[in-house]
């Protein structure tokens, strides 16, 4: 083989290891999570062409350890787990598999709300254990009810629709959206607080960055209606997870659908884990057949026309303004 892609977790899928093959590339997957420091020894060791990242950190120190990389794509859309100023440095291009999860992701978002709403984990585990609990269960009804949307891209709009045939009222706050973009099936409001003041349920979608880490805290919380439902297949770091649990354990909110934590993965004493209001998934939103298919072959496409000289997508490149591509 020509080139040696690093997958920063477990193996892509058989398309996805064919298509590199066919290009002339052999993936070498490490399968665990681990620290950065690891990460450069195997960089080291294997001096790849490229990194495809799906679990761990890659930083500089994992960056310098190959003077062979050239590109670096993410298996999903989040890249905050790759620094992207050390890539720039270094001339770089970081991508994203844009589109690859959005239905995915959006789903379990909804799978979420039900399964708080309907309390559909601690149901299934009552019956299990010998327990009936029919005469005393109070689910709530989402129909008609509002959500709001945090961050409304891709993600946020299929999931806009998919509540449609729930008469839901969606209100959407995306203070980086242009004010010119039209809305179907949703309105827009002009503020954090009013979202969360008029939302029944709250998703969040937006990226972790400086400005949105920890953008739920008690403040924010404490604005939001006693019976709200918070869902986040986001990012852990956009909630303050110490004054989530305090929330949930106080009964500021009903509940919590949590995708994603602050550490992954989380551990097993985790407060959030004990209170019987929460339902969690390992940051899953990502991992059905069809997206996993499509995020290998598309990060796999990215790493491989740099590699080639190919035309880029400028779309999905992350950095395309420091490097002055666009």
């Amino acid at each position: 083989m020509r080139y040696k892609i690093l997958i920063t977790g477990p193996a892509l899928t058989s398309e996805a290891t064919d298509l590199a093959a066919r290009r002339g590339a052999a993936l070498v997957p490490h399968p665990h999570y681990v620290s950065s420091e690891e990460l450069a020894k195997v960089a080291a060791a294997e001096q790849p062409d490229a990194i495809i990242v799906r679990q761990g950190k890659i930083d500089d120190r994992v960056m310098a350890a190959s003077a062979n990389i050239k590109a670096i794509a993410k298996h999903g859309v989040g890249y905050d787990n790759i620094d992207v100023d050390a890539a720039d440095r270094r001339g770089i291009p970081v991508f994203v598999a844009r589109g690859a999860n959005s239905q995915s992701v959006a789903e379990l978002a909804l799978a979420l709300m039900f399964a708080v709403a309907r309390e559909i984990p601690r149901l299934d585990a009552r019956i299990k254990s010998g327990h009936w609990d029919k005469a005393t269960t109070k689910g709530v009804q989402l129909l008609g009810r509002s959500l709001g949307v945090i961050g409304f891209g891709e993600i946020g709009r299929i999931l806009a629709g998919l509540v449609q045939p729930l008469q839901m009222q969606v209100r959407v706050f995306d203070p980086y959206m242009p004010a010119d973009i039209s809305i179907e099936a949703a309105e827009r409001v002009g503020s954090l607080d009013e979202v969360l003041a008029t939302s029944d349920v709250i998703s969040l979608h937006c990226p972790l960055t400086p400005q949105t880490r920890n953008m739920i805290g008690a403040e924010q919380i404490a604005r939001m209606r006693r019976h709200c439902i918070l869902i986040n297949t986001a990012r852990g770091g956009l909630i303050d997870e110490t004054a989530l649990f305090e929330a949930l354990r106080d009964g500021v909110i009903a509940g919590a659908g949590l995708d994603s934590f602050a550490e992954e993965p989380a551990r097993p004493d985790l407060p959030l884990l004990t209170l019987p209001n929460v339902v969690v998934t390992p940051h899953a939103g990502a991992s059905t057949q069809a997206a996993r298919e499509a995020m290998g072959v598309i990060a796999v496409n990215h790493v491989m026309d740099v590699l080639e000289g190919k035309t880029i997508d400028l779309r999905a490149m992350v950095n395309k303004k420091q490097l002055r591509v666009a």
